[in-house]
């Protein structure tokens, strides 16, 4: 077994094609076929499943893959190491709260002593980046939600609170002077992320353990784009529930009113990586300071 031959065979799952792949990797498609033709010889199984209109992996191929990638991975590691000891990639992934609102202040104060280090960061929800922590394309992801699988490891570094957000209107300035309810303030419209987002699930688990059922609310929105949310929430749209990370600053500068869940309702954040990856020294000095920044 060699490492082009892995290397076709991830290209050609990336990119679902035989010809894609081929241009990927600088090699002919008659080239990419020959290797995995001879790879699938010498495992003896089926790898990928061909048809005229697209290909699709096999049961054993989804299997291989996830060692594959973890192979490659590791062979560039090494190749990193000894080719640029003074340089060093820190592969990261973070969902919208992290990547928005805890991220640059980390990575800006970790540069500042490990100048050597670059940091290459995916954001999505925190489900995709547990998967790709998973699939081995990611080493390291700042999440708001616990992994499941027990091949993560899911290490809790900062939480924040849950807050209601809505629009800074007379209405809702009424609201707010006289404490109404959250039973009351619950009727709105609201406004809310698609499954997948940590805050969906920390508020969907909060509201549920107060008796609220998300599918009775007034749901006037889903959509997974933070960003999209906060400004519908101005724009009066609508109320939504945010870590108050993501939108303290509105109400600093009157865009918005916060409300507080009378019982209290906090977020966690986790550092995720996968139990047995060999972590290089430069991402354990990473999650050992993140570790200790928030402490």
């Amino acid at each position: 077994m060699e490492f082009r031959q892995l290397e076709v065979f991830a290209a050609i799952a990336e990119t679902g094609s035989f010809s894609k792949a081929a241009d990927y990797l600088y090699l002919t498609q008659s080239t990419i076929s020959s290797h995995m033709k001879n790879l699938e010889k010498e495992l003896q199984k089926d790898l990928i499943i061909r048809s005229t209109r697209n290909i699709r992996l096999t049961e054993e191929g989804e299997t291989f893959l996830f060692y594959v990638k973890r192979i490659l991975d590791m062979k560039d590691t090494a190749l990193q190491a000894i080719n640029s000891p003074y340089e060093t990639i820190l592969h990261i992934g973070a969902s919208s709260i992290p990547s928005a609102y805890l991220l640059p202040e980390i990575t800006s104060s970790f540069r500042k002593s490990h100048a050597h280090v670059t940091f290459d960061i995916r954001q999505s929800d925190s489900t995709s980046i547990i998967n790709g922590v998973m699939d081995g394309s990611i080493e390291l992801g700042l999440v708001g939600q616990k992994a499941t699988s027990p091949k993560c490891a899911s290490i809790p570094f900062c939480s924040d609170e849950l807050v209601i957000a809505t629009p800074n209107t007379p209405y809702f300035q009424k609201m707010q002077s006289r404490f109404c309810s959250i039973d009351e303030l619950l009727k709105e419209p609201l406004i809310l992320r698609e499954q997948g987002s940590g805050t969906q699930k920390a508020a969907e688990d909060f509201l549920s353990s107060q008796g609220y059922k998300i599918q009775d609310l007034n749901i006037a929105a889903r959509i997974n784009d933070l960003e999209a949310i906060r400004q519908m929430v101005v724009s009066g749209m609508g109320i939504s529930i945010f870590s108050n990370l993501a939108v303290k600053s509105l109400e600093k500068h009157g865009e918005c009113l916060l409300f507080h869940f009378p019982n209290g309702s906090r977020r966690q954040f986790y550092l995720t990586y996968l139990n047995d990856r060999n972590h290089k020294p430069a991402l354990k000095e990473f999650e050992k300071f993140v570790l200790d920044f928030y402490k």
